[in-house]
């Protein structure tokens, strides 16, 4: 086939590929403002915008209702990410999903065509996390995600301009703010899971699709702006997050990993949570932040049930027999 041909032929199958861009919302006006006039300016016409709102009250529902172009969906749970997202992926008509954090900026408005052309050339293709950059910062860890014995490995930031070098690189697991997929996956994945109300959300799904088959990837020939900061500074904050956190990755592991790798697992993850508690506990002179190691293992023990119903769903369904997740490893760039 010539070169005309093939280009004639992947426009035609760029008209008829419907893309739908899922943006998850609580009290993110001030982000939206800038964040949703980057969604409008994306340079393809099969495109659905779907917002989906988790309970706000800062004027963010009157904000998306003044564009005509987007889809306004109200979560009927609110302020539980992974039941709104699931929700608004069920009601979304298009082949692909591009599943967006409200403070995510699109800055390149050919993403899309290019998001398709690298997802149609990959090998057994599952997610696909977008790297992200903060302007602020001339580095960035946000390029995929990757396992370790204590089961998340925090990346080491490189230069910005560097994230092109890992453009196609595999991952473990995808970042849930700039996240691409096809809609056949969430289904047969199972989507997020509802039960964990903060954390373990991209580690599980990244788990499980390469235990069903698949491979995770990096898209880093442009990257978005992160508009947002981190909020964990105030005990509140970082009390609910971190308990919660404790949670999510116990069950995590315990659902998706092979025996033989689960107890040792469990036993790092559980080690590394004590000593960072105990840390942040000091640092933070609030003495009841240790609580939270002991209620988010009290947490995982109380639903110990389903979590092993969960597992066993899981299991049966693998067809990769070893945890290969834990042997992607994260690249080595010196910056």
């Amino acid at each position: 086939m010539l070169d005309q041909d093939k280009l004639l032929l992947w426009e035609q199958i760029l008209k008829n590929t419907k893309v739908s861009i899922v943006v998850l919302n609580f009290n993110g006006k001030k982000y939206l403002e800038t964040t949703l006039p980057g969604i409008m300016k994306l340079d393809y016409n099969n495109l659905e915008v779907i917002v989906v709102d988790n309970g706000s009250s800062d004027g963010s529902i009157e904000y998306i209702r003044s564009f005509n172009n987007i889809r306004l969906l109200q979560s009927p749970r609110f302020k539980e990410k992974n039941f709104a997202c699931n929700f608004a992926i069920s009601k979304a008509t298009g082949e692909y999903i591009l599943l967006l954090d409200n403070d995510a900026l699109i800055e390149d408005a050919s993403l899309i065509k290019k998001l398709l052309n690298f997802y149609r050339k990959l090998n057994n293709p599952g997610f696909v996390s977008i790297s992200l950059v903060e302007k602020e910062y001339s580095k960035s860890g946000y390029y995929g995600g990757f396992f370790c014995s204590t089961f998340i490995n925090y990346n080491k930031k490189i230069n910005n301009e560097d994230l092109k070098k890992l453009n196609g690189i595999e991952i473990g697991f995808p970042h849930g703010a700039n996240l691409f997929f096809h809609i056949d996956l969430w289904g047969q994945i199972g989507g997020y899971d509802n039960d964990l109300i903060y954390s373990g959300d991209d580690t599980d799904i990244g788990i499980k699709a390469i235990l069903y088959g698949y491979k995770n990837y990096l898209f880093s020939e442009s990257s978005n702006i992160h508009l947002g900061v981190n909020n964990s500074k105030s005990d509140d904050v970082f009390i609910f997050k971190w308990k919660n956190m404790i949670y999510s990755h116990l069950s995590n592991i315990f659902v998706n990993y092979k025996f033989k790798n689960l107890c040792f697992s469990l036993l790092c993850f559980s080690g590394f949570a004590f000593l960072k508690t105990l840390k942040q506990a000091i640092q933070r002179k609030n003495i009841f932040i240790i609580s939270t190691f002991f209620f988010g293992h009290y947490t995982f023990i109380k639903n110990i049930k389903l979590v092993i119903r969960k597992r066993k769903a899981v299991q049966s369904k693998r067809v990769v027999k070893d945890d290969i997740f834990l042997k992607i490893k994260a690249p080595k760039i010196v910056s």
